[in-house]
């Protein structure tokens, strides 16, 4: 293929966009006295905001945890992503940030930036904390040594909100405590196979949960203090032998018996008594189904579904299935026989996109960034919508696309959420935080007017009921449900004993979500007749001091130490903060021949335009090199395409295209997922010219315990000498012009062991499972493999899947061995 084809191509598929990411925005960089702050122009407003609150939370957390960073931490901030977090890396000393807020259904929502730029810090301070001869191994050999990492998933997240609890940024408040409830009602509550492994309603929730709640009692019962100096003892040597020893020297009690007064405190302080009535009856999955956001329209219930052991979302309409999707349900409206529903895409970056659904057709639309919506009327929707990190509520005209605005948040201390309307679509209501103070903003439409009315205490907005909106408010650890209308007054309509959400009336019957062994619809069987009024008010919102210009990000000049590594000999690794740029260089002695190597790698990823990786290598005077450069555009959700170049030193050129389709969706009570890749390419070298063609296809089907895989590929070549571009899967190699492959593997899970060995070896998931391997071209190569699944957690951390078995290759019967980091 020629040179001005590949080119054509090239210029042709840069332009394509679909969703952000990095690449796709100009990155600056700020210093303040502890921080660097790398943030994209959209959202440089919240730069100020996360100073004041990192340096404030430096002072504390240095203190607390007894940790001075040598270099300044980097806090990479941005804004166009609709799937709030935060992340971070204690290897490079760096956090990542999304500014736009989450309204979380099992923790309270304070002020958002403080929340999670506090918590990831203190992750950076406790799981960083070393002596003075582990400072020195971090800086100078490796930043892997980590002695505070070995730990328990639970005990990490606990430390990272018992962090931000210290800093008045974060509480263990009514929402987290339905799952304590749930947890104390057992003979066993709070196994290491929930606390650990994350099984269970509430799945991974349960570390975050249980880890700050049993931090938060140590610190009431033994001090802050006594906190602080099991940190840092486990931090040295110590940390190596996990944390049983840390406890039981601190304490002077060993941790399960600190866990059985956890639970004798629980069971004594908590009302575990509370009515708590379920609108679906129970079901025998009913521990994996996840039920919320409750809708009523023309008499009807609407609900979302999450089966989280079949892995997809539905909507359902009185009881009956009306759509499944392997995309997470955000938000959903209905109007006479439309629907218009949020889809969270996952391809490029997590883009919540709306799709209207209608006689049976789901039909993606190209409006992205809605987080929240309501119909007002035929064709008309308002809508939260996220633009780069500024949210705005708009109405949006489904027939011509226009938008209006109502409302748009002046920076990221303001975080919106719930938008919801009248049926006669006169009124729009939103639920407004402002640095963690709750607000009804009310617009109506007649009198052009918006107000913004206070709530004391926390609360939610559901469907729109008579003349107003049916809304819950936090009572203690419970909820009330009020009727709200215009002016304030609220009317109440019914109690809960726990904390729920989007509070809908149906048939006299007040159902919302709530927390019962997961996400589930309640009722409720009190009615409440208290009457309240919410004061109107406005938003005092004072300006943010500005920062100094920033300067253009550099990646490739900000390099960071991470670790001397075993590889190609003795090499160096380091990244740029962002994580997108890696840089190894080492060198090698082969001690047979003395012959001294030396060799450079530099690879980039979503930083340029395009991908590359390249390496230089000089084994004694002999220099080898190549350059890759690539790039994958996706098209659709499903549909991507992409192109690699390549040189090579010594002389080899090769280009290829690929056209790529992923797609996942329930199938047979499971959900499958498919990936089938086309790929063209041609190959030069100095005396051979080669072009091949090859199809991948991969399929797996995975429904609870069971998961079946397949891999089928071909292979053809235009040419003389196919040995040039040899095909190698799956351990085998065959340079034939005519190669094809077929592996399939099937693996069970039957049991859950729930072993743990003081906190350095748990073990989960045990199962058995086999493979077959074929590879035909000019010759044949296959594999019989069985062997046994273990799923074990080093320091109940880090999830290790491990397989060992035999394996009948050809003639010869071998062990079998693999195992695979799972996160």
């Amino acid at each position: 293929m020629s040179g001005k084809f590949f080119l054509s191509f090239f210029l042709l598929f840069t332009v394509i966009s679909f969703g952000y990411t990095f690449r796709d925005f100009d990155w600056y960089q700020y210093e303040s006295e502890h921080f660097i702050y790398i943030y994209h122009p959209e959202i440089e407003e919240s730069v100020p905001l996360v100073e004041e609150i990192a340096e404030e939370s430096y002072t504390l957390l240095s203190r607390f945890f007894g940790n001075y960073l040598s270099r300044k931490i980097a806090i990479v901030l941005w804004g166009y992503d609709d799937d709030p977090n935060g992340l971070a890396n204690p290897l490079i000393d760096s956090v990542n940030s999304i500014t736009i807020g989450l309204n979380y259904v099992h923790r309270e929502d304070k002020y958002w930036l403080r929340t999670v730029i506090s918590h990831e810090l203190s992750h950076i301070f406790q799981l960083s904390s070393n002596g003075i001869f582990g400072s020195l191994i971090r800086k100078y050999l490796s930043g892997a040594y980590l002695p505070g990492v070995l730990q328990p998933m639970w005990l990490s997240e606990g430390f990272a909100q018992f962090g931000s609890h210290l800093l008045r940024a974060d509480s263990y408040d009514y929402r987290r405590v339905s799952f304590l409830k749930d947890q104390l009602v057992l003979e066993t509550p709070f196994s290491e196979e929930t606390i650990v492994a994350g099984y269970g309603p509430v799945g991974g929730e349960a570390y975050y949960n249980f880890g700050f709640a049993f931090l938060m009692y140590l610190a009431d019962r033994y001090g802050e203090e006594k906190l602080r100096e099991f940190s840092n003892l486990k931090s040295g040597i110590l940390g190596l032998a996990g944390i049983e020893p840390a406890f039981s020297i601190v304490f002077g009690r060993s941790y399960p018996q600190l866990k059985e007064d956890f639970i004798a405190h629980g069971r004594e302080t908590l009302d575990l008594d509370g009515p708590v009535s379920l609108y679906n009856s129970p079901t025998e999955n009913s521990q994996t189904l996840q039920e919320y956001s409750p809708k009523s329209c023309g008499g009807k219930l609407y609900y979302v579904v999450h089966d989280k052991d079949r892995g997809y979302f539905s909507l359902n309409g009185n009881g009956v299935e009306l759509l499944s999707t392997t995309m997470e349900i955000l938000d959903y409206s209905v109007f006479e026989n439309e629907v218009a529903i949020v889809l969270l895409e996952k391809q490029n970056g997590s883009e919540a996109r709306l799709y209207i659904f209608k006689d049976g057709k789901l039909t993606r639309t190209k409006h992205s960034g809605i987080l929240s919506l309501e119909f007002l009327g035929k064709e008309r929707l308002a809508v939260l919508k996220n633009e780069k990190g500024v949210l705005k509520v708009q109405t949006l005209s489904l027939r011509n696309d226009r938008t209006s605005d109502i409302f748009v948040a002046p920076d990221s201390r303001v975080q919106i959420s719930t938008v919801r309307a009248t049926t006669d679509g006169t009124q729009i209501a939103f639920r407004v935080n402002f640095e963690g103070r709750k607000y009804l903003a009310l617009y109506l439409f007649r009198e052009n007017e918006l107000s913004f009315y206070e709530f004391e205490s926390d609360f939610e907005i559901g469907s729109c009921f008579s003349d107003g909106f049916l809304i819950s408010v936090q009572r203690e650890l419970a909820s009330d449900v009020f009727l709200f209308r215009s002016g304030g007054t609220m009317e109440g309509q019914a109690s809960f004993s726990r904390y729920v959400r989007d509070p809908v009336r149906v048939r006299n019957t007040v159902i919302a979500a709530g927390q019962l062994n997961g996400l589930k619809l309640l009722k409720s069987d009190v009615t409440l007749s208290e009457a309240r009024s919410a004061p109107q008010g406005t938003l005092e919102i004072e300006e943010i001091r500005s920062i100094e210009a920033g300067k253009r990000y550099d990646g490739f000049n900000s390099w960071r130490f991470i670790s001397v590594i075993p590889f190609e000999g003795v090499s160096l690794l380091f990244s740029d903060p962002t994580f997108n740029n890696h840089l190894i260089a080492g060198g090698s002695l082969n001690f047979q021949t003395l012959e001294p190597g030396l060799h450079l790698q530099l690879s980039s990823s979503n930083y340029l335009a395009v991908d590359f990786v390249g390496k230089a290598k000089l084994t004694g005077l002999k220099p080898e090199a190549y350059l890759d450069i690539y790039r994958q555009y996706p098209l659709t959700p499903k549909l991507s395409f992409g192109w690699k170049v390549g040189l090579e030193y010594p002389l080899k050129l090769y280009g290829s295209l690929n056209v790529m389709l992923e797609d996942a969706s329930p199938l047979y009570g499971g959900q499958a997922y498919l990936k089938t890749s086309f790929t063209l390419r041609d190959t030069q070298t100095t005396s051979v010219n080669v072009a091949d063609a090859s199809i991948n296809v991969n399929l797996e089907w995975t429904r609870s315990n069971f998961e079946l895989s397949s891999q089928i590929f071909s292979r053809v070549t235009l040419g003389k000498n196919s040995s040039v571009i040899p095909v190698k899967l799956w351990g085998f190699e065959n340079d034939s012009g005519i190669v094809v492959g077929l592996s399939v593997s099937s693996d069970y899970i039957f049991s859950r062991r729930n072993l743990n060995f003081f906190n350095l070896v748990h073990l989960s998931k045990e199962g058995l499972g086999g493979r077959i391997d074929i590879l035909l071209g000019s010759k044949l190569s296959w594999r019989l493999v069985l062997y046994k699944i273990e799923t074990v957690f080093l320091y109940a951390a880090y999830p290790f899947e491990v397989k060992a078995g035999l394996m009948l290759e050809g003639d010869r019967l071998l062990p079998y061995f693999d195992f695979e980091l799972l996160y």
